[in-house]
């Protein structure tokens, strides 16, 4: 058997106490200047995928780890810029922190200059567009142009139009994540897609519920214990399921809320 230096490399350095994890802005420095890797840059360029790796295995990820992924994501395409799983998974990824979506962009920008006839760069951008920053326009365009490359699947013509015509409703964004998530067929993105499509969701609740709420406030001048009295009441046939396992309160001011999801889903609330 013939064992490589990449592979005792890998090795090697797949230990925790390897200093990619204390230093990763050092990497990117010297990733800045590929020549200084002296003939190990896709060794590296592996080094911090695996890192990056790690980092997005994390079940709640921290603003901290958001940044540390992209930092590690600059680190592998500087050194190995033809990798193009990195852009569209970290991409994607990154998408999922609304504050974070414009580095999003940045990546799967990168890959789709690497990559000009990969329909799939576009039409993440055009996702990150619409579900994380809740621009309709910016998305529509960016699917367009996924349309129009080669191979693209039929349905990216219609998903264009929706977007540019609807508005940022919940309902309408699970329509469409459906219909992106059926079309997935590689696990890692498709479990980032049905996060998204759980977030979503109990945010469709939240604003059905608190319609609800104010509908019996308006007809008996109080706000409900639980929201068990929203049936009593038949202004709800039942209490939707919390897509996470958990379920959904109210408080003593009338505010809803899931048990599972600390904060709401700004981009899909109404303005």
């Amino acid at each position: 058997m013939v064992i490589s230096w990449r592979m005792i490399f890998l090795r090697d350095f797949q230990e925790p106490s390897w200093q990619v994890r204390e230093a990763p802005g050092m990497l990117l420095a010297v990733s800045r200047r590929p020549a200084f890797a002296f003939g190990f840059r896709n060794i590296l360029s592996d080094v911090a995928w695996l890192e990056a790796v790690q980092v997005t295995g994390n079940r709640k990820m921290t603003r901290w780890e958001y940044d540390r992924l992209y930092e590690l994501l600059n680190v592998v395409s500087n050194f190995d810029p033809r990798f193009e799983i990195p852009y569209l998974l970290g991409g994607l990824v990154l998408g999922e922190s609304t504050p974070h979506a414009q580095k999003a962009l940045h990546v799967l920008g990168r890959g789709k200059e690497q990559f000009p006839a990969d329909w799939r760069f576009p039409f993440y951008m055009g996702f990150t567009h619409y579900f994380s920053l809740g621009d309709g326009i910016a998305g529509g365009w960016a699917m367009g142009e996924a349309a129009r490359l080669p191979g693209s699947p039929a349905y990216l013509p219609g998903l264009a139009s929706r977007m540019l015509s609807e508005a940022r409703e919940p309902g309408v964004a699970l329509v469409l994540l459906a219909t992106i998530v059926r079309q997935e067929s590689d696990p890692a993105r498709r479990a980032v897609l049905e996060r998204r499509i759980r977030e979503v969701t109990v945010e469709r609740d939240l604003q059905a519920l608190e319609k609800a709420v104010e509908t019996f406030r308006e007809k008996t001048g109080g706000v409900p214990e639980s929201l068990q009295d929203l049936v009593r009441e038949r202004i709800l046939e039942g209490i939707p399921p919390e897509p996470n396992g958990g379920r959904y309160v109210i408080d003593r001011e009338g505010k809803v809320r899931s048990d599972q999801v600390a904060q709401r889903l700004q981009v899909f609330q109404q303005k």
